[in-house]
């Protein structure tokens, strides 16, 4: 009986840390979304006060910017200066597509931010600054609807995770 009731409690704790992890997976993509926020404020503040063109920009960003981030922009930054064949919008799409996919964004913000190099790098300084408001007002309004989500699939997570140890632990006894 003792042998059960312990495996019954390592049973349940480890779908409660299943859900624990699957909790801050719904959490890592908010903070995600926050941090690429910040990123484009910063770069919206190196092209309207600094006067910066995109790729001093994105050199600038990027030598302080964490991993994966810091890659992209500065990957992008090299590609501005070496590719004279590909537009800007092909570059930050690929860039964009190739490396932030691991970088714990939702798939649809990377899609969304993947389109939006076709509409920033078209256009004068003055154009910039509006399309990055438009698009950082995008991110607020997901946001958003993130949190709202986010609690109820956290609790969600944290229950399944303890209901389902449970119910595996009934069946096995």
């Amino acid at each position: 009986m003792l042998m059960k009731t312990i495996g019954g409690v390592i049973v349940i704790a480890a779908t409660s840390m299943w859900g624990h992890e699957a909790a801050m997976r719904i959490g890592n993509g908010y903070k995600e979304l926050q941090y690429l926020q910040k990123l484009l404020y910063l770069l919206r503040g190196e092209i309207l006060y600094a006067r910066s063109y995109l790729g001093e920009a994105f050199m600038q960003i990027g030598q302080t910017a964490k991993s994966p981030y810091r890659e992209w922009l500065l990957g992008l930054c090299g590609r501005m200066d070496k590719e004279r064949d590909a537009t800007f919008a092909e570059m930050w799409e690929e860039s964009t597509k190739a490396c932030l996919e691991a970088s714990g964004l939702p798939k649809k913000e990377i899609l969304r931010l993947a389109s939006f190099g076709s509409r920033l790098g078209i256009a004068d300084a003055g154009m910039q600054i509006k399309t990055l408001d438009l698009y950082l007002e995008e991110i607020r309004l997901s946001m958003e609807e993130m949190r709202e989500e986010m609690r109820t699939k956290i609790r969600l997570c944290h229950c399944l995770g303890v209901m389902s140890g449970i119910f595996i632990t009934v069946l096995l006894i």
